[in-house]
Formats: C-alpha cells, structure tokens, sequence
C-alpha cells in the first residue's frame, strides 16, 4: 500500500495508473487532514476504482466515511463535503446520525405521499373526468 501527498488536479487524478501488484494506492488531500483518494485495483476484470473518503478521529473512535467516487465527484466537492463533515464533527455532532436522521426523514415523507390518496379517491377522481368529458363529447360530436 503506497501513500502520496501532493497537490490533487483533476487531470493527474484520471491518468494515475496503479500496478497489478499493488492492490490500493492511497493520496491525501494538502489542505484537508484526513480527506484522502483512495485508488484500488479489484482484481476480477482489473477495473480501477477511486474513491473519496474522510477518515477522522471522532470521540476516541476512528470514523471512515466514504463521501463519493472519483470522477463523479470532484476535488472541489468532495472538499467541501469533507469541511461539512468535519464542521460537525467539532461541534460535536456524529455525522453518521445526521445521514440516518435525514434518511428516515425522506422515506417519511415518501410513505406520505403514498397514504395521502386512496384507490378509491383515485378511482372517484378518474370517474369526474370522465363524466366532464363524456358531456363535451356529446355535445361536440352529436
């Protein structure tokens, strides 16, 4: 496992090759501790995988959050996410429960949306439509 750190532009980020004998080549971020492009060769088909992740101490223990891939999500963006983290992670937040909270919050909102018409408030509302342009019909083409 290598471990590089130097300044991240875009275009050596998409030529960096890495070795069959190497399985993950590790590049730190210069101005984020912790933020760092993980490249790992899977060994069926030899695809090359990069992808960004924050690793930072967060009460006594050691966090791992995979922010996103590499080119997906750019330099910019996976440094901003990285400081968002990290934001709230000195204030003391744990931002696995922020991700959890915000998830079950959308699948909420997705059941509403769900339970709010019935079938048969479906069927009812397909029934006055019908009706409106059944008259319309009748009066036109009559």
């Amino acid at each position: 496992m290598s471990s590089i750190s130097f300044k991240l532009i875009k275009l050596l980020l998409t030529k960096i090759k890495i070795s069959e004998r190497e399985t993950l080549l590790i590049i730190h971020h210069p101005d984020i501790i912790g933020l760092k492009l993980k490249i790992s060769c899977v060994v069926r088909g030899g695809r090359v995988r990069k992808t960004w992740v924050l690793e930072q101490k967060f009460k006594n223990q050691s966090l791992k959050i995979t922010i996103g891939v590499f080119p997906d999500l750019s330099i910019k963006e996976a440094s901003k996410i990285a400081r968002e983290l990290k934001t709230l992670m000195a204030k003391g937040i744990d931002p696995r429960e922020v991700k959890r909270q915000q998830q079950t919050e959308e699948n909420e909102k997705r059941l509403k949306a769900r339970q709010d018409i019935t079938f048969k408030q479906l069927c009812d509302k397909c029934e006055e439509y019908s009706k409106i342009y059944i008259v319309i019909y009748n009066e036109v083409c009559v």
